[in-house]
């Protein structure tokens, strides 16, 4: 233990404030934070005479939910370090208080170092919001930006796809929008409040402080409000969790707190075992050590979608029998920004499992959803890669599982099984090949770090004998029981 921990430890212990690298925290005061929820029927920005309190909307400080009286009005403990957010129902949304788009950056987040003034309230203003039970989501994994030339890679690409994609609802941000390099949140979230489409956010691994050790999610929260939180959508319940858990300076691993544990079954205990629930975070589940004490929370919840990023390739995953289903969304950054550029400019950075970067596009109807892969800058037809070698037609489903059933047909013959296949993406092993043998990067360009890694969504048939010098149809289709079909036609010639 070194020396700063071991203070902050007798710190916890006796409830007083300690001196960590020239900053003073008062590590145990709890204080009394009052305020209400007003709705701003004409949207001005401010509490009108008229304008009312709306009762029994849900408080939370990130551990304990309380709700607001006949007036409107609340009282919550509050200790430094955490963030205030209202649970708003679906027909509410929260009034651009500090962002317009970014929805999180609007809560209150009182950082370690600040002065938390009792007697000031801290009102919440909300608008009424026409509710739908059917609306799209864009789950948009690691965008991860370095430097400058990778922010203007990100607003040229998956920034722009968005601003354009008038049917997507709202998007939430897996986590990772930056590469440790802490002073681009500025400019990373200047370029969200450009997509003129509702979005939240929640922290990676690499958007942490490490030079704050006792509040490495500071500048996180600062730009974006809140960490852990939750909100409703439709008939659905979203729970949004920083699952980075640090176990020194810079190493970390995937764990859910117990803050966040009791957040959680506060949260829960307000939301129907019918309703669909979609848990928010950036290290999947199956990488998060104490899941199993989250899963308990989540008993007699029958229809739980899990979306995540992190690790750079797409992936699903089962729990529970399939009560708990998880997407691993890839990254809209691909393989880091790097290999051969486009027309435009821009990195081809194909991810390890052979997808191109993308994201997932997730539509709900109620208490149902459906999913489909989107790669940037491709039509949203595009879920697979078809190739041919001398024996096998080999297809990679972009958003394809272990539960995945897939078939081809040949012209309008029978369909037939393909096989899942642990087997390298073919266009990963081409670009693997050209780096050895110095084909790429080529000049003006950056090498792609891939390697020879079987990709977890492959599927394979004995090539045809179509006995014929004529053009044939081929077609292939994938479906599972959670919600996943997707169909692809390709006109071939041998």
């Amino acid at each position: 233990m070194i020396k700063s921990d071991l203070l902050k430890y007798i710190g916890l212990i006796l409830g007083f404030s300690v001196l960590v690298n020239g900053y003073a925290q008062d590590l145990t005061s709890i204080h009394s934070i009052r305020g209400h929820v007003f709705l701003d029927k004409n949207k001005n920005g401010i509490v009108d005479k008229n304008e009312r309190g709306l009762k029994n909307i849900l408080i939370s400080n990130g551990v304990d939910i309380v709700k607001t009286d006949s007036k409107g009005a609340y009282q919550i403990p509050l200790k430094k370090g955490q963030s205030l957010f209202p649970i708003l129902p679906s027909n509410y949304k929260i009034a651009g208080r500090k962002s317009r788009y970014i929805l999180n950056a609007n809560y209150y987040y009182f950082h370690p170092d600040s002065t938390v003034n009792t007697n000031n309230p801290f009102n919440f203003l909300v608008h009424n919001k026409a509710s739908s039970d059917k609306f799209r989501v864009g789950a948009i994994g690691d965008v991860q930006i370095d430097n400058e030339d990778e922010l203007a890679y990100a607003s040229k690409s998956i920034a722009s796809e968005l601003a354009n994609a008038k049917d997507i609802d709202f998007n939430i941000f897996l986590g990772d929008l930056v590469n440790d390099k802490i002073k681009l949140l500025t400019p990373v979230k200047e370029m969200l409040e450009n997509i003129p489409i509702p979005s939240w956010t929640l922290p990676g691994n690499h958007d942490r402080d490490f030079d704050k050790e006792y509040a490495m999610n500071h500048a996180f929260n600062t730009h974006f409000g809140a960490d852990t939180y939750s909100f409703n959508y439709g008939k659905v319940h979203f729970i949004v969790l920083n699952n980075v858990f640090a176990t020194g300076k810079r190493t970390y691993e995937g764990r859910i707190t117990a803050d966040q544990l009791q957040f959680i079954k506060n949260d829960l205990s307000h939301v129907d075992k019918k309703t669909t629930i979609v848990i928010n975070q950036h290290i999947p589940m199956y990488g998060t050590r104490n899941r199993e004490d989250f899963f308990q929370l989540l008993e007699g919840y029958e229809n739980v979608l899990i979306l995540s990023g992190h690790t750079h390739v797409v992936s699903r995953h089962i729990f529970k029998n399939g009560a708990i289903h998880e997407i691993g969304a890839g990254a809209t950054c691909g393989t880091w920004w790097r290999g051969e550029k486009n027309s435009d400019g821009i990195p081809d950075a194909l991810m390890q499992c052979g997808s191109p970067r993308g994201y997932f596009i997730i539509d709900f109807d109620q208490n149902n959803y459906s999913f489909k892969y989107k790669a940037v800058g491709i039509d949203e037809s595009k879920q697979m890669r078809l190739t041919l070698d001398s024996n096998d037609i080999i297809a990679n489903i972009f958003g394809g599982s272990d539960s995945t059933l897939v078939q081809y047909q040949i012209n309008n013959g029978e369909w037939q099984m393909m096989k899942k296949t642990r087997k390298a993406d073919p266009y990963v092993s081409s670009l693997v090949q050209n780096n050895k043998v110095k084909i790429y990067p080529t000049e003006g360009n950056t090498a792609i770090p891939l390697r020879e890694r079987n990709s977890s969504h492959i599927w394979t048939a004995k090539k045809p004998n179509t006995n014929s010098q004529l053009p044939y149809t081929l077609r292939i289709k994938a479906y599972d029981k959670f919600g996943f079909s997707v169909e692809e036609q390709f006109v071939l010639f041998q």
